[in-house]
C-alpha cells in the first residue's frame, strides 16, 4: 500500500501515527538477530518503516535486501531509501524495477553524500540531486511508487549549520525550503525532515514549508535519547540541543536516563501533536527499549 494514503488518513482523523526507521547491520552475520528485533518491534504498530541505503559501499544492494525481508516478515509496508551517489539511470532503473516486482510500493528519493567527504559530483550518466531522481522515477515507473523526500529544518551539510541558532533567518535556509519545493513540485507525495530536537523550531518550519506552497504530508523527524552515548554524539554535530534539555540532561543520575528519555519522547510527540504533525518519525537506531517503553505508556494512537 502507498504510504501517502496512511498519512492522509491519519492526518483526516487527526490522529498521530508513528514510523520507525532502520539501517542495515553491516556484518549478515547480525542480520538474523536483527530482523526478530524488527519483528518485535513490529508488534507496536508502526504506520510504516524505512530502511537507510549506506553509501560506503557503492555495490552493495543490502538495503534491497533488507527491505523486501523486512516487509515479508512483519506484513508492514516498508519504504527503501534510494540514493544517486554512486549510480547511474540504468542501474538505478533496474534497481527500481526489482523494488516494484517484490510488491513494494514506496521510495525515498536521496541524493547522498559521498562516505569520503569529497566535493560532491553526480555519476557518468546519473543525477545530480534529489529532484531530478524523483522526476525519474515518475516519468519511468508511471505513478506506481509512492515517493518521499527528505527535509532539514536545521540545514543540509551543504547548506547552513545545524547548530547555529539564526539559521531560520539565513539565505540558506530560504533556498533549502526553495529546493525542497522543487523535489515536490517534481512529483514527491510526502516529506520527512531529518531529527529534530526543537519542536519549537520543527513547528515553524512546518509553517515555512506552507508559506512556500510545500502543501503535501510532512513527517517530523525525532531521534530518542537511547543512551546518553547517544545523546552526546547527536549533540556534538548532528542537531541543536534545546538549552532545557541540556540543562536537564546535565542534571540526571546514570539510572535516571532511560525514564528521562521516555518522558522527553512523549513530550515531544504531545507537543508535535498540537502543532498539527499527526505523523511522526523515530530514528531507531535499531534500538528498542525506549520506543517500546513509551508506545507501552502512550498506547498507538493519541
Amino acid at each position: 500500500m502507498k504510504i501517502i494514503e496512511k498519512l492522509w488518513r491519519v492526518q483526516d482523523a487527526a490522529k498521530q501515527c508513528l514510523s520507525f526507521e532502520y539501517y542495515p547491520p553491516k556484518e549478515k552475520k547480525r542480520w538474523p538477530a536483527f530482523f526478530e528485533k524488527v519483528k518485535r518491534m513490529s508488534r507496536l504498530e508502526p504506520e510504516f518503516i524505512d530502511v537507510t541505503w549506506g553509501t560506503g559501499d557503492p555495490t552493495s544492494l543490502d538495503s534491497l535486501e533488507v527491505s523486501q525481508m523486512i516487509q515479508r516478515l512483519t506484513k508492514i509496508d516498508t519504504m527503501m531509501h534510494l540514493t544517486c551517489t554512486h549510480r547511474s539511470k540504468d542501474e538505478l532503473y533496474k534497481i527500481l524495477k526489482v523494488v516494484r516486482d517484490s510488491e513494494m510500493d514506496n521510495i525515498m528519493a536521496l541524493r547522498g553524500n559521498r562516505p569520503d567527504n569529497r566535493a560532491w559530483e553526480a555519476p557518468a550518466n546519473g543525477f545530480s540531486s534529489a529532484a531530478e531522481l524523483v522526476d525519474f522515477i515518475r516519468d519511468a515507473f508511471k505513478g506506481h511508487f509512492c515517493i518521499s523526500v527528505a527535509a532539514y529544518p536545521e540545514g543540509h551539510r551543504d547548506c547552513g549549520t545545524a547548530a547555529d541558532p539564526n539559521y531560520y533567518a539565513t539565505d540558506a535556509y530560504r533556498r533549502e525550503l526553495e529546493y525542497l519545493k522543487q523535489k515536490v513540485d517534481a512529483g514527491a507525495d510526502f516529506v520527512v525532515t531529518q531529527l529534530c530536537f526543537d519542536m519549537e523550531r520543527l513547528r515553524q518550519f512546518g509553517e515555512d514549508c506552507r508559506d512556500v506552497g510545500i502543501n503535501v504530508p510532512i513527517v517530523a523527524g525525532i531521534l530518542p535519547i537511547h543512551s546518553l552515548a547517544v545523546y552526546r554524539k547527536i549533540a556534538s554535530f548532528s542537531a541543536s540541543i534545546p538549552q532545557q534539555i541540556q540543562e536537564e540532561v546535565a542534571a540526571l543520575k546514570q539510572d535516571q536516563i532511560e525514564d528521562y528519555a521516555v518522558d522527553l519522547l512523549l513530550r515531544q510527540l504531545e507537543e508535535l501533536r498540537g502543532y498539527g504533525f499527526f505523523a511522526v518519525h523515530l530514528y531507531t537506531l535499531n534500538f528498542e527499549k525506549i520506543i517500546k517503553r513509551t508506545v507501552a505508556l502512550r498506547g498507538r494512537y493519541t
